[in-house]
């Protein structure tokens, strides 16, 4: 099954793969071959695949699974291709956890200070920021 993962940048990964799961609206769903068409939105969160080949590029690799960061995004499957469109994707976190967790309450502070006085815009738009770097923090324990 190929699976082509892309944000407006770049290409993040593009090749065949065992299966994949990925993160929903409706929760976590794992794709494997010849699985029945669907179109689903993401949610910030870590994909998990299981790869044919080994691929090139800075992936973090746990018991032969790749697992990347991406933030909201769209997955087409039709049994033979998954398609992931997504606003950004980490391969590998280039920040500690240490500076993630710091990273995360500045956002948490800055999450309470907008709903007491933000538009729910606001205040939607930062709490995908806050899933997001949830899974850059997991990602990033992964590589550790």
């Amino acid at each position: 099954m190929h699976l082509k993962i892309s944000s407006p940048e770049k290409i993040i990964f593009d090749g065949e793969v065992k299966q994949v799961s990925l993160p929903t609206e409706n929760g976590m769903i794992t794709i494997l071959p010849n699985h029945t068409p669907l179109v689903t939105s993401l949610k910030p969160g870590l994909i998990k695949l299981i790869p044919v080949d080994q691929p090139t590029g800075e992936f973090v690799f746990s018991d032969n699974i790749i697992s990347l960061s991406v933030s909201k995004g769209m997955a087409f499957v039709d049994g033979r291709m998954i398609r992931v469109v997504t606003a950004t994707a980490t391969t590998s976190p280039s920040e500690s956890v240490k500076t993630l967790e710091q990273m995360k309450m500045k956002l948490e502070a800055s999450i309470k200070q907008l709903k007491q006085k933000g538009s729910i815009e606001e205040i939607e738009k930062s709490l995908v920021k806050l899933e997001k770097l949830n899974a850059d923090i997991a990602l990033s324990k992964i590589k550790s």
